[in-house]
Formats: C-alpha cells, structure tokens, sequence
C-alpha cells in the first residue's frame, strides 16, 4: 500500500504528477518560434531501501482519543493524526514526536489527504449515519485554520487527491457514492453512486482513472475521471475489500481483504489478481514501502503490524502494536513507519531496519 502509506502513497503521487498547464509562449513578429519542452516532473527525494530484517519500536506516545488515521505530510516534516473521539485533528512533528497543534473541526474526523504539495489538508467528518448529510473541512496546514466546510453524503471517509490536483474524492460510507470535489475552487461537484459501502480509494497514476474499495461488497468501482467522473465497471476481489494502493508506475493494485485478512496483488492492464498473502485478523490500513518491495498492513484484531513482501506475497512477520492498530503511514525518507492505535489512542514509530 514497498514501504509506503495507503495514505502516504496518494500524497506522494500528487509530488510526483507532472504540472499540466498548457505552456504558453510569445514571439516577435520575423523571430523563429521557441523550443517548447514538456514540463519535467520534480524528482522524488532520496529515500532507504532494501531489504527490510526488522522493525524496531523506538517511540510510544499518546494522542487525543480515537486516532483513526494518520498520514505524513508531503514535506516529510509533520504527521497529521485524525482524532475521531477527540473532534480534533492534531499535527506531530515527525523528528521531535512533540504536538504542534490541535485544531477542533466540528466533528468527528477519520481519514485526510493533501493538495497543493500539502498546503492544504482535507478531513472526512463521520457526521450522523442516518443524517442527510455529513462534512469534508479543508484545513490550511501553515495558519492551521479551517477554510473552508463542504457537504459530502452521508458518513465520509477516505478522501483522495487526483495526482494533478483537481480533484478530491470522498468515499461517503452510508450513501453508497463517492463526492467528487473541486480541489482549487473549494466545491462539491457531484456525487456518483459506486456500490455498498464504499470506503478505500485511490487514482491511476495518469489520474483518468479512479478505484473505489466496495467494503460492503466484493469488488473495486472504477471511475473515468476525465469522462464526468462516471463508473465504468467493477474489478472482482473477494469479499470486503477496505484499502487500495497502487505502484508509481500504475503497474499494480494492492487492496486489503478485511473479513478474509489478506492482501491482494492485481495487474491493473489485466486486472487479474497475481497473488494473495495471508497477513491477519481484519486487514485493515495498508502502506507501502517506499521502493515499493514491501506493504505494512494493519491486523486489526491480533495487535499487531505485518510486514508483507510483494514480490513472494507472502506476510514475512508480525510486530506488536497497542489495541487495535487502524492507521499506518511510511515515512519520505524510507526510515520510519508510523501507526496509530485506536483504542488506546497511542502512536508508535517503528524504526525500519535494512539488512547488510
């Protein structure tokens, strides 16, 4: 979802994503027109990578109540926690582990992504399953003021960026939809029914496609983006699909089985499952490594984080976490792994160990 975040890796596609803006150019009359180049994509940061031999706790510390999720910043300097019993968001500085800020949304926030190179934060607020609408607040991470307070449907979670930026989708859990939102205009465009219980989501890397977990179902939804944002089909995965991923080169899906515990390996050209690793009890949020070799999955209900190798798909261990691990997000430089626990409401930064 390797080492990199389910929700990590959205955010980092968004840097990746080449600027596709039209390029414009003026020329004197009787002058040859210039060369244009394309626009070169930013270059990803260095990171570590390898083969992982352990992971090794070096530190615990407590957060507000209910820490649903977790995603590191762009920028790699803060990890945003989202307090779902806290009604509170709280930003953790990735190298001190000390508390920055906790900002109330008014609500019950689950899950969060990044646009504009992480200048802007967008939370999922829970809301009332039998209201007629829940919330999706946009939180501006240098003044750590909320901006803006958009409708979704009914009981949002995960929220996505598109890898250029335009578009935020949320997954509304009670509505059967997804909203699509106008990233840069601060509004709701559309929803779009995808299926029961829709919950994971994530964008091709070229960002014309979209791929929605169907939780209460057993497939993903895939959304043409640039065509009205419209379903086209369903991609079969086996019964309570959660969590997907997909590589930077677009080759691969990964997608969390929740009932089953496993982790599937899909080829997005062929979309055939490649193989199935039995990880734990309630695969819940998965990350991948930054080389993409291995996946952290979060055993919901053994206590505990699989370190999955992609290639064998085969889960290669287990390291203990507090109650119910939810959240999990793979820190830019490939050293560190971080997960929240639910009921405890802890976190707990693993240290990733390469052999020699």
């Amino acid at each position: 979802m390797p080492l990199k975040i389910f929700s990590v890796v959205l955010a980092t596609f968004s840097l990746l994503a080449p600027n596709c803006s039209d390029a414009r150019t003026t020329t004197e009359p009787g002058k040859p027109e210039p060369v244009v180049t394309a626009p070169v994509a930013p270059v990803a940061p260095p990171h570590q990578s390898g083969p992982i031999s352990a992971l090794t706790l070096v530190k615990k510390f407590s957060v507000p109540a209910g820490p649903k999720s977790l995603r590191v910043l762009p920028d790699g300097k803060r990890v945003m926690v989202n307090n779902l019993y806290g009604y509170q968001v709280t930003f953790v500085d990735a190298q001190t582990y000390q508390i920055l800020k906790k900002i109330p949304v008014g609500g019950e926030p689950v899950e969060c992504t990044f646009t504009q190179n992480g200048k802007f934060a967008w939370v999922s607020l829970y809301g009332h399953e039998r209201g007629p609408d829940s919330f999706v607040v946009v939180i501006n991470t240098e003044t750590y003021q909320i901006v803006a307070r958009l409708k979704a449907q009914r009981v949002p979670k995960v929220v996505a960026e598109s890898p250029d930026g335009k578009w935020v989708y949320a997954a509304n859990w009670s509505s059967d939809s997804i909203t699509v939102f106008d990233a840069e205009k601060f509004e709701r465009v559309k929803d779009v029914p995808v299926g029961h219980v829709p919950r994971g989501i994530c964008f091709s890397p070229d960002g014309k496609l979209a791929y929605i977990c169907i939780m209460g179902g057993h497939s993903l939804a895939v959304i043409d983006v640039n065509d009205g944002h419209k379903k086209i089909k369903d991609i079969e995965t086996g019964y309570n699909p959660r969590h997907v991923c997909v590589t930077k080169d677009g080759k691969f899906l990964y997608v969390a089985l929740n009932a089953s515990g496993q982790l599937l390996k899909i080829d997005r050209a062929t979309e055939q499952i490649l193989g199935r690793a039995k990880t734990g009890t309630q695969a819940r949020s998965t990350s991948l490594s930054m080389d993409e070799k291995y996946a952290f999955v979060c055993n919901y209900e053994d206590n505990n984080l699989g370190l999955v190798d992609l290639e064998q798909m085969k889960q290669l261990s287990t390291f203990p976490t507090d109650v119910h691990p939810i959240g999990v997000t793979t820190m830019p430089d490939g050293q560190y792994v971080w997960v929240s626990n639910y009921r405890p409401s802890t976190i707990y930064v693993y240290k990733i160990e390469y052999a020699k």
